[in-house]
């Protein structure tokens, strides 16, 4: 009996030490893994999303039911800044957000 509970206790240390993410997304998530992003556009919000100061190449539009709302792949457990600059360059306050293990949300209510 003893020796069972010895090796029950190595076992949940070793897997504590390397760090193993076996009980879903809880544990930690290393940075190359993608976790999504939707964006919505509130009233008057239009233009391109750009993450961390780069464009995405992905177009938002609170006046088009299709666009109102985008989907984006971004890593795990990092911080990201959010912001939409519309076609003549002008850019909305930027939004900042920790992307978590699943799905995020974050919501462009005004410019």
């Amino acid at each position: 009996m003893k020796r069972i509970g010895l090796i029950l206790v190595v076992l949940v240390v070793g897997i504590f030490l390397t760090g193993c993410c076996c009980c879903g997304c809880g544990g930690y998530v290393t940075p190359s893994v993608q976790c999504s992003l939707t964006v919505t556009a509130g009233y008057w919000v239009w233009g391109e999303v750009w993450l961390n100061g780069e464009p995405t190449g992905v177009q938002i539009d609170y006046s088009i039911p299709s666009m109102k709302t985008v989907v984006l792949n971004v890593p795990c457990n990092q911080t990201v800044e959010v912001k939409i600059v519309d076609a003549c360059g002008y850019q909305s306050h930027t939004e900042t957000i920790f992307i978590a293990c699943g799905q995020n949300y974050l919501s462009f209510n005004y410019w």
